[in-house]
């Protein structure tokens, strides 16, 4: 079974960084009988290491950075203000805007939408909605 071979993955890992990947290509072949690829699938699911893509060599993880981080509170976090240079806010309605702002904007919306199928004419005191185009665009109408 291919799965009950010992692999020596310090041994594949120090040929990978210091003799190249065609190196470690053939030592998978020819000491394990396996390709690059699976080889390298079981280094990840077993062990830890990983491919940092800057130096384009394998290396241990840092699990060290992970265990002594320090976290902020959540009062901390409500506190801090950060900014980052360079980086305007998004455009849009202002973060001060009131709630009957925002349901204003909602409607105005909502009335722009009404206004591609529904028009008034006041002269004649009618309704006209073009009902063609709301079933190409896939509503329905319902009269009352």
């Amino acid at each position: 079974m291919k799965n009950s071979i010992a692999i020596d993955f310090d041994e594949f890992v120090n040929t990978f960084n210091e003799k190249g990947k065609e190196t470690a290509i053939i030592l998978a072949r020819e000491k394990y009988n396996l390709s690059f690829q699976q080889l390298k699938r079981r280094m990840f699911n077993s062990t830890d290491y990983c491919f940092d893509r800057s130096l384009r060599l394998y290396k241990h993880r840092d699990n060290n950075n992970m265990d002594n981080a320090e976290f902020m509170s959540i009062d901390e976090l409500e506190n801090k203000k950060t900014t980052i240079k360079g980086v305007e806010p998004l455009p849009g309605p202002n973060l001060n805007l009131s709630f009957d702002d925002l349901v204003k904007d909602l409607i105005k919306d909502r009335l722009l939408i009404l206004n591609k199928y529904v028009t008034i004419d006041n002269e004649s005191k009618q309704l006209i909605i073009n009902t063609k185009k709301l079933k190409y665009d896939g509503f329905g109408l319902n009269i009352i």
